[in-house]
C-alpha cells in the first residue's frame, strides 16, 4: 500500500515537473524577448548618453517601480492567489476583482500625492529639466496608470494559467516598447526618453484588455463597488507588498540619490550597470518561473506533500541553471558589459564578483518568499524584508569609506544570503518536514 502511494506521489511529481517544464517553455521566450529588449534600452541610453543615461534610466525606473510595485506584488499577487485556488468561486473572484481594481486605483492616488505633492522635489526634479512640469505631468500619469492596469490584467490571464496568451502579449508588446524608447533617446529630450519607457510599457495594457474582452464569455470579469471580505483579503497582500516598497525599492532609490551626491552621475553608472545587468536576469526568472511557479504553488496550497515536493523541484532546478548562467557572466565580465552598455562600461567589472553571489540567494530566496506570500504569512514576511534592508544599511554604513562603489556590491550579496536564510527558517515546516 505504502508502495502504491509512493509510486503515485511520483507519478504527481512527474506531471507537475512536465507542466512546469512545458509552461515555461512559454514564459522564457515571452521574457528572453523581455529582457533583450530590456539589454536594448540600456544600450540605446548607453551609447546615445553615456554612463549619466544608465543612472538616470535606473533612478526613473526606480521611481515608477514605486507607483507599480505596491499594486503588483499585493493587489496582482492576490489575484493570482485567488483565481488559482480551485475552492474560490466565480462569485467570490468576481468580487475579488472589482475590489482590487478599486485599490489598484486608490493605491495610485496615495502614491502621488506622497510622491509628488509632498516630496515632489526629491523625487521628481531630476528628470523634469527640459520639458515643464505641466507637460511632464500630462505624460507621466497616463503612462503610470496604463502600466497598473497592464499588470492587472496580466495577473488574471497568469492566474487562469493562459501561459501562452501572456507570452505573446509581452512579446507584441515589446515591439512598440523599444520603438518608443529608440525615437525618445534619438529625437527627445531627456525627459522624453524617460517618459518613453513608461509610455511604452503601459501600452501592454491595451493588448491584455483586447484579450479579455474577446474572451469575455468564458473569462467573466465584474465591475463595480468593493466589498469589505474582499478587501480584508486583497489587504493582507498589500500589507506585505508595503513592506517590499520601504526595505527595496524605497530603500534603493534612498542609497542611489545619496550616491549620486557622493560620487556623482558617472562613477554612480558603473555600479548601476552592474546592478541593471542584475535586473536584467532577474527579469528573465521572474518571468519565466515566477509566472508559472506563483499560480501552481497557490493551487497546492491545501495539498502539503505536493507542495513540499513542487517547491523543492524547482528549487533544485532554479538553483543549477543560475549557477551555470551566473558562472558564464561572470567569467565573461568585461566582455558581457562592454556588450550590453558601451566601451568604458567594463571599468565596472570588478564589481561582478559579489554582486553574482547575491543575485544566486536573491533568485532562491524569492522562490522562498513566493510561498509565504501564498500562504498569507505576512508578519513573517515583513520581517524578512525589515532584516535584509538592515543588513543591506549596516554593511554599506561599515564599508562605504573603504571599499568605495564595492561596499554596495558587498551590501547586496549579504542582504539576499541574510534574506535566504531567513525564509529558509520561516519555511522549514512545509520544506523539511
Amino acid at each position: 500500500m505504502e508502495l502504491e502511494e509512493k509510486d503515485k506521489l511520483e507519478g504527481k511529481t512527474q506531471i507537475l515537473k512536465s507542466n512546469f517544464l512545458r509552461s515555461s517553455s512559454w514564459s522564457f521566450t515571452a521574457v528572453v524577448f523581455r529582457a533583450l529588449g530590456g539589454l536594448t534600452i540600456n544600450k540605446l541610453f548607453a551609447v546615445l548618453l553615456g554612463t549619466s543615461g544608465i543612472t538616470l534610466l535606473s533612478h526613473f525606473q526606480n521611481l515608477t517601480a514605486l507607483f507599480t510595485l505596491l499594486p503588483n506584488e499585493g493587489v496582482n499577487r492576490s489575484i493570482m492567489k485567488y483565481w488559482s485556488d480551485a475552492e474560490m468561486t466565480e462569485g467570490q473572484k468576481k468580487r475579488i476583482f472589482k475590489t482590487g481594481l478599486w485599490v489598484t486605483l486608490f493605491i495610485f492616488a496615495l502614491s502621488f500625492g506622497l510622491l509628488y505633492f509632498w516630496q515632489g522635489e526629491y523625487f521628481f526634479n531630476r528628470f523634469i529639466v527640459e520639458l515643464t512640469t505641466q507637460q511632464f505631468l500630462l505624460l507621466f500619469i497616463p503612462s503610470i496608470l496604463l502600466m497598473l492596469m497592464s499588470g492587472y490584467l496580466n495577473s488574471v490571464i497568469l492566474a487562469l494559467r493562459k501561459v501562452k496568451v501572456y507570452a505573446i502579449i509581452n512579446i507584441t508588446s515589446l515591439f512598440v516598447l523599444v520603438g518608443l524608447v529608440y525615437l525618445g533617446v534619438k529625437y527627445g529630450s531627456v525627459d522624453e526618453a524617460l517618459l518613453s519607457f513608461a509610455a511604452g510599457y503601459g501600452l501592454m495594457a491595451i493588448v491584455a484588455f483586447a484579450y479579455l474582452m474577446f474572451k469575455r464569455r468564458s473569462i467573466k470579469l465584474s465591475f463595480g463597488s468593493p466589498d469589505a471580505e474582499s478587501l480584508k483579503k486583497v489587504g493582507k497582500f498589500v500589507a506585505m507588498a508595503i513592506s517590499a516598497i520601504i526595505f527595496g525599492r524605497l530603500l534603493d532609490f534612498g542609497v542611489r540619490d545619496y550616491v549620486i551626491d557622493l560620487y556623482g552621475l558617472d562613477r554612480t553608472g558603473l555600479w548601476q550597470s552592474v546592478a541593471k545587468m542584475s535586473t536584467s536576469y532577474l527579469l528573465v526568472f521572474t518571468g519565466t518561473v515566477g509566472v508559472v511557479y506563483y499560480p501552481k504553488m497557490a493551487s497546492l496550497i491545501h495539498n502539503q506533500v505536493a507542495l513540499k515536493s513542487y517547491v523543492l523541484k524547482v528549487m533544485g532546478f532554479v538553483a543549477f541553471v543560475s549557477v551555470l548562467c551566473l558562472g558564464v557572466y561572470y567569467l565573461n565580465k568585461e566582455f558581457i558589459l562592454k556588450l550590453f552598455f558601451d566601451n568604458g562600461f567594463e571599468r565596472a567589472a570588478y564589481l561582478v564578483q559579489y554582486q553574482v553571489v547575491g543575485d544566486f540567494f536573491c533568485i532562491l530566496a524569492y522562490l522562498l518568499a513566493y510561498l509565504l506570500s501564498a500562504k498569507v504569512q505576512t508578519m513573517k514576511y515583513i520581517a524578512a524584508q525589515l532584516i535584509s534592508a538592515l543588513i543591506y544599511v549596516s554593511v554599506i554604513s561599515l564599508l562605504l569609506k573603504t571599499h568605495d562603489l564595492e561596499a554596495l556590491t558587498l551590501g547586496y550579496m549579504w542582504r539576499y544570503i541574510g534574506f535566504f536564510i531567513i525564509l529558509l527558517i520561516f519555511n522549514r515546516r512545509t520544506l523539511f518536514r
